[in-house]
């Protein structure tokens, strides 16, 4: 009787046990790389609602020859939201045409809402500039302006879980709104 030797390819238990372990340690390495990325996402997807709301009002603003606002507002989902001073950004938003220019949205469907924003996770929190704590108003000509008509910039801040993901949104007085990462 003769025996052939067929060479078999495959690991052995000790090589496998070690690529475990080699596997184990990259993912290890990885995933607090993959935590930070998934928290700059977060905050950028608020910062880019928020942008996009600005942007919103003033083009509106400008379009239909009347001011509008982006107020706070603690329930921005039902149809008669309103603004709610003192809310904080974090509990949402509305984007308002404001036909009376009385700087507020008033109830009863005179004045359309023309966006809104749902809160934001309980892991962002927002700070404002005080002159635009509760609201941010567009005058026809598309400036951030108070009720009074006097021109306004400040800065809106955005920080996502312990602040190591910040973003800085600016609105300068011509309505113009930039962004930038904090430091």
């Amino acid at each position: 009787m003769q025996f052939s030797r067929i060479k078999q390819a495959g690991l052995t238990t000790l090589e496998l046990i070690v690529t475990i372990a080699i596997a184990g340690i990259i993912i290890g390495l990885a995933i607090p790389s993959f935590d930070s990325f998934t928290a700059n996402s977060k905050v950028a997807a608020a910062n880019n609602s928020l942008v996009f709301s600005l942007q919103l009002a003033r083009s509106e603003a400008v379009e239909r020859l009347l001011p509008t606002g982006l107020c706070v507002s603690a329930n921005p989902d039902i149809e008669e939201a309103v603004c709610a001073p003192g809310a904080g950004y974090e509990s949402g938003w509305i984007v308002y045409v404001d036909a009376n220019g009385n700087g507020v949205r008033d109830s009863g469907g005179v004045e359309e809402i023309i966006n809104r924003n749902s809160a934001l996770s309980g892991a962002f929190r927002v700070t404002a500039d005080t002159a635009f704590e509760d609201q941010i108003y567009f005058n026809d000509s598309g400036n951030s302006v108070n009720v009074a008509g006097i021109p306004l910039s400040g800065v809106i801040e955005i920080d996502y879980a312990d602040g190591s993901q910040v973003r800085e949104l600016t609105v300068s007085a011509n309505g113009r709104v930039s962004t930038k990462t904090a430091p």
